[in-house]
């Protein structure tokens, strides 16, 4: 089954109405928290918060909600031309430059595309977690009124000889960015737009044998999937840039631009026997080693990052312990070895909502302890893309929070329609 990705005509914020286009992008929806939606709705009339995520009203209806209203806006904005769309199909290349919580500064590129959906059996893109019904209901509502991908997700592809960076690079080596955008959520932003028919070309070619691995925004993509087939059972016919396809970012998994953290694992509400227990139970399974300081935890803990299993434990007891896998133990994922055997097994926690909360940050991590009463901190280390699109490929899935590729990318830098 061949991979299909286009170049296509996006839906692009006009400067000339707008100013400064960092005062319209905004985080993907599914990480702003309340009183950042609020100041980005003050920011600028024509945010993109207004759109991924509209507000409900206690006067709603079938026929004027949070859906509707945001359909409204984006009309209207296309109507009045706070955005326009591009003349003729292209591809857009898209860098975020950071800090990564490791200390270390990467520069990531992404090329912004329409992939053809295909369904998961098909393994043409493959999904790594499982997802959720709620988030799907409310993705699928802002799609039937406002017939846009307002935002792409992540899809990760292989490359060893970096061909399509290649051609990725010609282009920026000798165009300057259409959008150079000064740091906004922790990242610059630039953006090229890449019109050249043959380069087009060669990159659709590069990628028609490869397989895609969703990186963030499984919900979306299976949103994309049913939404597909509604406009297909209700007659709809699908033109080459129409609900068969949707806007994703491609980034090069073995890119030195992709930054893939750890998610540490922090348990709370835990009784002193669970931890008692815990902690008495953990030598039957894993060779355990205490280290002085958290400093010198995490340096024991990477000399074990992409060689073999290796976690971090932090107490209330203010002790900290590397745990080494024992032989039986081989051959696990480090996230399923987390779950089934220290926090399942260990510490029998079975409804682990009530009990788990994740961070990238290790200090986050120890404070976490620190700062209450029963808790405990896992620290991990990252788990390897290539560890993950090896499990994507035998149809697998991976535990919740199983990887973290940082930075969230910004919205609103390129919007796909659907029905134009």
């Amino acid at each position: 089954m061949e991979t299909t990705v286009i170049p296509f005509q996006g839906l692009r914020y006009n400067v000339e109405k707008v100013g400064n286009i960092a005062d319209v992008i905004a985080p993907p929806y599914d990480v702003i928290k309340p009183e950042e939606r609020i100041e980005l709705e003050a920011r600028h009339p024509a945010n993109i918060i207004r759109l991924i995520l509209s507000q409900p009203q206690g006067s709603d209806n079938d026929k004027d909600n949070q859906y509707t209203r945001a359909a409204t806006l984006l009309n209207r904005w296309i109507a009045n031309n706070t955005l326009t769309q591009d003349p003729t199909p292209r591809y857009y290349i898209y860098d975020q430059s950071f800090h990564a919580p490791d200390g270390k500064h990467y520069t990531r590129r992404a090329l912004i595309a329409l992939v053809k959906l295909q369904p998961f059996e098909n393994k043409v893109i493959l999904p790594h977690e499982q997802t959720h019904a709620g988030p799907k209901i409310d993705r699928l509502n802002l799609m039937r009124t406002c017939h846009a991908n307002l935002s792409p997700i992540f899809l990760l592809y292989a490359d060893p000889d970096g061909d399509i960076e290649h051609v990725m690079k010609d282009f920026t080596d000798e165009n300057l960015p259409l959008i150079d955008c000064p740091e906004s959520f922790g990242s610059t932003h630039q953006l090229w737009c890449l019109d050249n028919p043959e380069s087009n070309c060669e990159i659709q070619n590069l990628f028609s044998s490869k397989p895609l691995l969703i990186a963030d925004g499984h919900h979306r993509y299976e949103t994309a999937l049913a939404f597909r087939d509604e406009m297909a059972d209700n007659g709809e016919s699908n033109s080459p840039h129409g609900y068969d396809y949707m806007m994703v970012n491609l980034v090069r998994m073995e890119s030195p631009g992709l930054a893939v953290l750890a998610i540490h694992r922090l348990l709370s509400n835990l009784t002193n026997d669970q931890i008692n227990n815990a902690i008495a139970g953990i030598p039957e399974v894993f060779d355990v080693h205490e280290i002085d300081t958290p400093a010198n935890l995490m340096a024991k803990l990477e000399t074990y990052k992409g060689k073999s299993s290796a976690f971090g434990m932090y107490t209330p007891d203010k002790k900290y312990r590397l745990l080494i896998p024992s032989s039986s133990s081989a051959g696990q994922l480090d996230v399923t070895l987390v779950q089934d055997t220290i926090i399942k097994k260990l510490f029998k926690i079975d409804n682990i909502a009530n009990h788990i909360s994740y961070t990238a940050y290790a200090d986050d991590a120890f404070a976490h302890v620190n700062d209450g009463t029963e808790r405990v901190a896992i620290l991990m280390n990252p788990t390897p893309v290539e560890q993950v699109l090896e499990v994507a490929m035998e149809g697998k899935t991976m535990p919740q929070k199983s990887t973290y590729f940082y930075p969230k990318m910004a919205t609103g830098f390129v919007l796909n329609p659907l029905n134009r």
